[in-house]
């Protein structure tokens, strides 16, 4: 990770300091094309390092894509490279104590190795192969130069790389698991938000569309009083009871969508037959498919369906509302058609249809359509909603199809059930 330059710094330090050491604590015992060999690779690889460090750090300031992750592996390998030959080099003239104290710095270097290869999640926690490499020379020099000084070197080699690799493992898990819970904790907390936001907009929503009938039939109420019998009490008693009427559907959708989101609705299944419940529904919204000057249009099925028949016709007829209130369509079809092992139940419009960015969201709580502007919108945006809902507490599901041209077509996909199942109930 980006912040692990510090650390190459001061392996940088303790190993120019340790390699100064041992020139120094050898003195004379070295040939000079040694010394030179070990002043020339020190050299080198504090330029190579310091190169590397700062090419990556330039390109960041660029913006440009210079990977730490492998500025990280080639500065960790250059140095495996330089203690690897500095230690072959060195030690065949060397004391055992110097060759220990060689060794400690390089299991230092082992571990600083180990620190750097921590990489920004999520990241393998498998082993990683560049600490190894030190621990294996110091464990192959050990073996090819035996003594009772250096036969300890072999299996506290193997131990350390086996604990460092387990630490980095460890580590690095601790590390992604962070990563993870933070990453769910700020997706929740915008779910929340996003929820939060929109039950404001649904609490506003409907205190204005209950305001406006309420508020009608108070004044509608006070006509009444004023004037006691005649035509105009008659004119003001008809109005108050549009008013109220009017905020029966708006208490109606409020309530079931409580219902539903509470887990109160208990479905009772059934054999419905889909011919009768696509004539029932058409026959229900035939008056605001008026209003709306669309035509609709009942398919006959001979098709049954395995649900609730109160379930079922409701959230079918959410689907028709939607597509009169929002669709601006001259023609609406309700059918019904095999589909694969399950039956659909299909409303299908001539309208202006639904966006791509519309349809990834329109069945969430308090999603409206966004493309058709304000002189269609209405209610909460909780009809396909509830009608998903309901679908789901049958075993079944709501849709839409997105290759459909010239119009939408929605979909509630449901079971399907034999029709003697049907008439064995009646006979009952």
């Amino acid at each position: 990770m980006p912040r692990a330059w510090p650390v190459h710094l001061l392996a940088m330090l303790v190993q120019v300091g340790v390699t100064a050491y041992g020139i120094w604590v050898l003195g004379p015992a070295l040939p000079d094309a040694v010394r030179t060999v070990l002043f020339s690779l020190l050299a080198a690889l504090v330029v190579v390092w310091w190169g590397l460090i700062f090419a990556w750090a330039a390109a960041r300031k660029l913006g440009r894509g210079f990977s730490w992750r492998r500025t990280n592996w080639a500065i960790s390998w250059l140095g495996n490279a330089a203690n690897i030959a500095g230690f072959w080099i060195v030690a065949p003239y060397s004391p055992d104590a110097l060759i220990l104290l060689l060794a400690a710095f390089a299991y230092a270097n082992v571990t600083v190795q180990v620190l750097s290869s921590i990489q920004r999640p999520p990241a393998s926690e498998g082993w990683v192969l560049t600490p190894l490499a030190i621990p294996i020379s110091l464990a192959l020099y050990a073996a090819t130069h035996l003594d009772r000084y250096l036969a300890p070197l072999i299996p506290y080699s193997v131990a350390y790389a086996v604990a460092m690799q387990l630490v980095r493992r460890r580590v690095q898990h601790a590390v992604n698991e962070t990563y993870a819970s933070q990453k769910t904790a700020e997706a929740a907390l915008v779910r929340v938000a996003a929820e939060r936001d929109a039950r404001s907009r649904f609490l506003a929503s409907a205190g204005h569309d209950l305001g406006q009938p309420l508020q009608a039939a108070r004044l509608f109420f006070d006509q009444m009083l004023r004037s006691r019998a005649g035509p105009q009490h008659e004119a003001a008693q008809a109005r108050l009871r549009w008013a109220l009427d009017a905020t029966e559907p708006i208490l109606s959708q409020i309530l079931e969508h409580l219902r539903l989101e509470g887990g109160s609705v208990e479905p009772h299944f059934a054999a419905v037959p889909a011919g009768p419940l696509i004539a029932r529904i058409a026959e229900l919204n035939e008056p605001a498919a008026r209003l709306a000057d669309a035509r609709l249009v009942a398919m006959p099925s001979r098709l049954f369906v395995h649900a609730d028949p109160a379930l079922a016709e409701r959230a079918l007829s959410n689907l028709v509302a939607n597509a009169i209130r929002h669709a601006k369509a001259r023609r609406i079809l309700i059918g019904a058609r095999r589909h694969g092992e399950t039956v659909r139940l299909w409303v299908i419009d001539d309208g202006v249809g639904v966006s791509e960015a519309d349809a990834a969201r329109l069945f969430e709580d308090f999603v409206q359509g966004s493309d058709h502007g304000d002189e269609i919108r209405g209610g909460f945006g909780l009809g396909l909603a509830s009608a998903r809902r309901m679908a789901g507490l049958m075993g079944g599901a709501v849709g839409l199809d997105r290759d459909w041209r010239g119009g939408s077509a929605f979909w509630l996909e449901l079971q399907p059930a034999a029709a003697k199942a049907s008439a064995s109930k009646s006979a009952a």
